[in-house]
């Protein structure tokens, strides 16, 4: 009765209910037709009194425009996201590959020998950038151990050679000159002496050793630090008595610590007989002070200090660190006795138990404190 239907698919209004369908317009002309013989409707038919049928819809060509529309922008979204993630791919992938060239470049440089190389940073603070610093940082670490490590083998060189000579002319010329029974004897006194020299200077390198890597932290107890300085003072009391030196021990509150009672014994036994060594008494006295020194074990909070005191000529402040390194010895002369392994064997102690050794100036002298945590030395997982 109205509507702008003129054709439907065949049984639609015998269907009631929803329905897509096809049709035609009542108002397309032939040439409309021939060009767009039906559309496509969704529809709803109800049955009416009378056997009339209802029939209600909508047409689709709408929904169809739009999923053309839709269809026709995917492909060009599509088509220009590829185009773009090619691109930033490709730069994205030179630069890094740039980067990562230059890295090489340098780890070449560094391979042949030059460790004064560094990988570069380009500023931006990205991967590559922390891991071209942190790789900086251990390339300055080795760079040091190497030249720490050139300046041991000329030590050592220059400080095992000469009682290795010694032993050898000495054994010549016992060869060569004695003639008696007590040359012979006294010839072997002087070669065993200068034996122990060399087997004590490999000792402090073996415990130095053993400090560094760790290995002694297995042997771990709890200990009295003041009872150690106790005795370290009553073992070097006779030597320093005889050198014209007060040795005096200020030890008198327990100073209980968690370490390797050795190693702590050790470096305190070497402060003290460095003090011994280069506390003698000289004329006129440094500064009219007679030569004295004092062992102390304090508590100071959750450390503990050992502090070795004396009124020598001390060290001055732009050579305490270079005095701590293995071999080295200020007395350019080295004619007192020693290896330069003393100070060297006490910071190693001092860091195996998280603690440090400081050298200080006492005005006169000098005084070495080596500050230790009570808890000991951290133990690594596992």
């Amino acid at each position: 009765m109205a509507g702008n239907v003129t054709a439907l698919a065949p049984g639609i209004l015998e269907n009631p209910g929803w329905t897509e369908t096809i049709y035609r317009r009542l108002d397309e002309t032939e040439g409309a037709t021939q060009k767009h013989p039906e559309h496509h409707a969704l529809v709803r038919v109800f049955q009416l009194p009378g056997g009339f049928r209802l029939l209600v819809g909508r047409d689709l060509e709408e929904r169809e425009r739009i999923y053309r529309i839709v269809l026709a922008a995917g492909r060009w979204s599509v088509a220009i996201v590829i185009i773009l993630g090619l691109a930033g791919g490709l730069f994205v992938t030179r630069r890094v590959l740039r980067r990562i060239d230059a890295m090489t470049e340098t780890t070449r440089s560094i391979m042949q020998g030059d460790l004064g190389e560094r990988l570069p940073v380009a500023g931006t603070g990205d991967e590559l950038d922390r891991l071209a610093e942190n790789l900086n940082v251990m390339l300055e670490r080795i760079e040091a151990l190497m030249h720490g490590l050139k300046e041991v083998s000329d030590n050592i060189a220059h400080d095992l050679k000469t009682p290795l000579t010694r032993l050898r002319n000495r054994a010549e010329d016992a060869l060569r000159a004695g003639k008696s029974e007590a040359e012979y004897r006294a010839a072997l006194e002087a070669t065993i002496e200068e034996s122990e020299g060399l087997i004590g200077t490999f000792n402090a390198l073996l415990m130095i050793a053993r400090a560094e890597s760790g290995q002694v932290r297995d042997n771990i107890s709890e200990f009295d630090a003041a009872e150690i300085a106790h005795d370290i003072g009553e073992l070097y009391e006779p030597l320093a008595e005889e050198k014209g030196i007060a040795l005096k021990v200020d030890a008198g509150t327990p100073a209980r610590l968690k370490g390797n009672r050795e190693l702590v014994s050790q470096a305190l036994a070497n402060l003290v007989d460095n003090a011994i060594k280069y506390a003698a008494p000289q004329e006129p006295p440094v500064n009219g002070v007679a030569p004295e020194i004092v062992v102390r074990a304090l508590n100071e909070g959750d450390r503990i200090l050992l502090t070795v005191a004396d009124s020598g000529p001390g060290i001055p402040a732009p050579d305490r660190a270079r005095a701590v390194e293995r071999f080295v010895r200020l007395e350019q002369s080295r004619s007192q006795p020693g290896s330069g392994l003393g100070l060297s064997l006490a910071s190693a102690v001092a860091r195996l138990h998280g603690g440090e050794l400081t050298l200080e100036d006492n005005r006169p002298g000098l005084k070495s404190v080596i500050a230790l945590p009570r808890g000991g030395p951290v133990q690594s997982a596992g």
